[in-house]
């Protein structure tokens, strides 16, 4: 029988101590060896502090220990000038390698100074974040003793316990760690900024006004991270490449048999009718995916790939009914088999004991417009399982110069910012209904009275619907957009041949 032994590791201002004999700080790679099971602060006087976990944190991980530290001297740590957080030491692993330092305002500062994934985001007071370097178990001690010394009374201490990882444990460790590494050096030369946002945080929504352009700007970072940086159009990809992108978009009646796996109708070979178990688009997609992850594990000869799922509309449909138990999987922080699941069928399944699990190599984009009535509704299991990015009106100006006309792409922009500007101002109405560019990207084949009459007229109308004085609402926003109605006698282009 194997020896289950825990280990209890003591860090204070003076010194860190284990009950491993096999510990020394002249090497915190060992860390890579053990799995944390719990972490505390421990006052002079006593008092115990542990971990306030926020929603879909993972208990007792590789950053719990640096976290509580954060926690305890929270306010210490953001006092402290950006040259001394930059220089604050994090970790160094051996006495002759270079000391990792740096606390760091957000990830994009972080990457800035070292590019990689591995750091921990600590969040505190209305979205301001500590971002510092973070690997394995041991890999802040010295973190969490330089905050005891600057911060801590004396008697202070920080107490660890960890196990060794079985023999299972180790190879995910291996596994995933030479995954992420191949992921980090592919994690460069991106055209598009949101590229580089969705390979760190696995799920992203992107949210605005209609119009913003959040489908198109999904391909456009699909193709940008499956070409690693070469192309921004989905129709240059090669027929091979675009097996790694999936587009789908939800509505009222998508469900989990579209969306994963379900029963559908087939003719028998007799003629008669029957039922048979099939994958829906997202767990073929997957097992595209995890083929790649897997085999890219077994040989070196095959290239780890990027897969990229575009959710369109998300919020359309009913999001608990689609994914059912795959929200656990989809979890930016249950990515590979420590996320596994059986699905609803697996009953069915050739083999019964056959596990799901999301690859790390799977990034998933989706799109919601915010007036839509059914944000509202919309699964707050999910919505801490992606980052939410909100797209302005006014921030996807770029799209115009697909115009391929200067002339008339400076007065669009001057018509839908005097527009938006009216829009802003009526007192029931946001920043939410705003225009976005890609309404005026019809001015390839319209006019802009045209544009007026048969696109955003009719938006604007339904908008105001019910509200107090409606055509004097109408009849501003077609002044700051600059309609001319035509006059009596005149013939409108639109009827023209």
């Amino acid at each position: 029988m194997i020896k289950q032994e825990k280990f209890e590791l003591t860090i204070t201002a003076d010194g860190v101590t284990s009950t491993d004999e096999r510990f020394t700080m002249d090497d915190l790679s060992l860390g890579d060896q053990y799995k944390p099971l719990g972490a505390y602060f421990q006052k002079a006087d006593g008092e115990t502090i542990k971990r306030t976990y926020r929603k879909g944190e993972r208990r007792n991980s590789n950053q719990t220990m640096p976290r509580i530290a954060c926690q305890v001297f929270e306010k210490q740590i953001a006092a402290l000038s950006v040259e001394s957080r930059e220089s604050f030491p994090i970790c160094k692993y051996n006495p002759s390698s270079e000391v990792i330092c740096g606390i760091y305002t957000s990830v994009e500062e972080f990457r800035q100074h070292r590019k990689t994934l591995e750091y921990l985001t600590y969040s505190y007071d209305n979205g301001r974040q500590f971002v510092l370097y973070c690997w394995n178990i041991f890999s802040t001690i010295i973190f969490v003793q330089e905050c005891l010394k600057r911060f801590g009374e004396p008697g202070d201490k920080m107490v660890l316990t960890y196990r060794e990882k079985d023999e299972q444990e180790e190879q995910e460790a291996t596994t995933e760690a030479a995954a992420q590494e191949e992921l980090v050096q592919q994690f460069k030369g991106y055209q598009n900024p949101f590229s580089s946002m969705l390979i760190e945080s696995k799920n992203l929504i992107f949210r605005g006004a209609p119009g913003t352009g959040k489908s198109y700007l999904a391909k456009e970072i699909a193709a940008d991270i499956i070409s690693n940086g070469y192309y921004e159009k989905i129709t240059q990809l090669s027929p091979e490449q675009r097996k790694q992108i999936e587009f789908v978009q939800f509505h009222p009646s998508y469900d989990y048999s579209d969306f994963v796996e379900g029963l559908r109708p087939k003719v028998n070979d007799d003629g008669t009718m029957g039922f048979e178990l099939q994958d829906g688009i997202f767990k073929k997609f997957i097992a595209r995916a995890r083929k790649n992850y897997e085999d890219s594990q077994k040989s070196k000869e095959t290239e780890l790939k990027k897969y990229v799922f575009i959710i369109d509309e998300i919020n359309r449909g009913e999001i608990s009914k689609i994914f059912g138990e795959l929200f656990f999987s989809i979890d930016p922080e249950y990515r590979g088999r420590a996320g596994e699941i059986s699905t609803q069928y697996s009953n069915l399944h050739a083999d019964p004991d056959e596990k799901f699990y999301i690859p790390e190599n799977v990034y998933i984009i989706g799109t919601m417009n915010d007036i839509d009535r059914s944000v509202d509704s919309f699964d707050f299991a999910m919505r801490r399982r992606f980052r939410f990015v909100e797209l302005k009106a006014d921030e996807r100006l770029e799209m115009l110069s697909n115009l391929e006309n200067e002339e008339l792409e400076n007065e669009a922009i001057r018509r839908m910012s005097a527009l938006n500007k009216e829009i802003a101002d009526v007192p029931d109405l946001n920043e939410n209904y705003q225009i976005g560019a890609s309404y005026f990207l019809k001015l390839k084949t319209l006019t802009f009275n045209q544009l007026w009459t048969d696109y955003l007229h009719p938006l604007l109308q339904e908008y105001i619907r019910g509200m107090y004085d409606e055509e004097g609402i109408m009849n501003r926003f077609a002044d700051a957009y600059g309609y001319k109605k035509p006059a009596d006698g005149d013939t409108d282009e639109a009827a023209q041949d």
